[in-house]
């Protein structure tokens, strides 16, 4: 850390304040005693006189200095900033609290921040410090595929079973038809870049492959010639097909003034799929099945505001959201709280409701991230409530599958082989449920009754990504 060493000999300097003849006792005390845990390493006794110092109307350059440097070697860097900041509006020429804030912003991978504290530095010291964030841009490549867990296999019999007291497939039944999804396919490649010294930028392209398995469950006449009548039989007409979606995203990220940071994010979805549907006909007694392709085109924006409150990092969100004809609003909440300073462990809470013309939804989820050594890093989730069309990430994730999700939970691995590389490994396991139709008559009125049928979803996804 070039040059950083040469603040411990301009805090010897910081005993003259001593020698002022206005100082005030107490102020006397704080800077002396702060000055001999500093030195000493006696970094709660020196964080207890400081919360003390400050709460009684007492503060200076010296004593943010101090407190700051000490966060910093307990690594510490989400306080070490905030007191560093401090001492650099005491004294904006000080090079010795800059070049500490600027580590504090590196360590915390915060690149936006620490180009903005290089630009305050003598133009002499800039291009050493620029070679340390240079690696800001990057390649990403991110595949997975995604399986489904039943509890049995969905034949005519299960089906009629679902409920006995409904005859619709013998007696007064026309039809039924079951959706549901086998596996999800998934690519994405995208890339971060710089901007400015405050923005950053990110896009994407997915391709998402949604394989489903749909049966349209029938009743068949069959005549027979012994007793001259028609005898109903049940016939299963299985349809496999796939749903493409086509993704592309972009979002930036902007350091704002006071330390607030902004992101946007919007992602354009088209989909098509090919269908099958039943049509009875009444005279023959018989079904005609016939091909359907659908296509639509959907969007998500989502804006996120946070700032850091010492270890908390509170978030507030709002999305706009257009899926499958319906225009969806999305606020979220959530808080982030660093035990130890830093990344080292981070506990995050929050709480998404979304609303539509056909009701609203809401979804809670907790959050345990951290370092398992100083190459593996690791985030384990879990989420409860109705996920249907629920958007993550600032829009980077959306769970448009009209199947809904009513649990989410899995684990995220990162290892980091040096600093341009490193590999994730993801495992989700997701709570489904989709929806079949029976369609009868009763007094000769057609009706539909729709029953639920719950699955699990297994879900592995690797990505590679490449600073450059």
């Amino acid at each position: 850390m070039r040059k950083i060493s040469v603040l411990y000999v301009a805090l010897l300097l910081s005993t003259l304040s001593l020698a002022q003849s206005n100082s005030k006792l107490k102020e006397s005390y704080v800077d002396s005693t702060s000055y001999v845990y500093f030195m000493k390493g006696q970094h709660p006794e020196l964080v207890a006189l400081t919360k003390n110092a400050l709460l009684s109307g007492i503060d200076s350059y010296y004593l943010r200095v101090r407190i700051g440097v000490s966060y910093f070697n307990k690594n510490e860097f989400y306080l070490a900033a905030i007191h560093l900041r401090k001492a650099v509006e005491f004294y904006p020429s000080d090079i010795y609290a800059k070049e500490f804030l600027f580590y504090s912003y590196l360590y915390m991978e915060n690149m936006e921040e620490a180009k903005l504290i290089i630009a305050k530095m003598p133009f002499t010291y800039q291009a050493g410090y620029r070679k340390l964030i240079k690696l800001q841009k990057s390649v990403v490549f991110e595949s997975g595929y995604q399986t489904t867990s039943y509890s049995n296999n969905q034949d005519s019999a299960v089906f009629l079973a679902k409920d006995v007291t409904d005859t619709s497939l013998h007696g007064n039944g026309v039809y039924a038809v079951s959706d549901r999804m086998k596996s999800i396919q998934y690519i994405q490649i995208g890339g971060g870049y710089p901007i400015s010294k405050r923005m950053k930028g990110y896009s994407g392209l997915s391709l998402v492959r949604n394989n489903r398995e749909e049966h349209v469950y029938s009743k068949d006449y069959i005549w027979d010639n012994t007793k001259l009548v028609y005898t109903p039989k049940i016939k299963d007409t299985l349809h496999t097909y796939t749903l493409s979606q086509y993704q592309v995203y972009s979002g930036v990220t902007i350091t704002l003034p006071q330390h607030f940071n902004i992101l946007v994010g919007g992602q354009y979805m088209y989909y098509d799929q090919n269908k099958l549907y039943a049509k009875y006909n009444e005279t023959s007694f018989n079904y005609s099945y016939k091909d359907s392709t659908t296509s639509r085109s959907n969007f998500v924006s989502n804006v996120s505001l946070t700032k850091s409150f010492g270890k908390f990092i509170p978030m507030l969100s709002f999305g706009v959201n257009r899926i499958d004809a319906y225009t969806i609003n999305q606020y979220n909440a959530q808080s982030s709280y660093l035990p130890l300073g830093n990344f080292n462990l981070v506990l995050t809470g929050g709480l998404a409701l979304s609303k539509d013309n056909s009701g609203s939804r809401n979804v809670y989820y907790i959050k345990l991230g951290g370092k398992i050594t100083n190459n593996l890093w690791y985030d384990t989730y879990f989420y409860a409530g109705n996920l249907k069309n629920f958007t993550e990430g600032n829009g980077y994730v959306v769970y448009n599958i009209s199947d809904k999700i009513t649990m989410k939970s899995g684990v995220n691995l990162t290892y980091y082989l040096n600093q341009k590389l490193n590999f994730g490994l993801r495992y989700d396991l997701l709570k489904r449920e989709s929806l079949y139709d029976r369609y009868f008559t009763s007094n000769g009125i057609s009706k539909v009754k729709s029953y639920s049928d719950n699955y699990l979803n297994h879900s592995l996804i690797f990505n590679v990504l490449w600073k450059f």
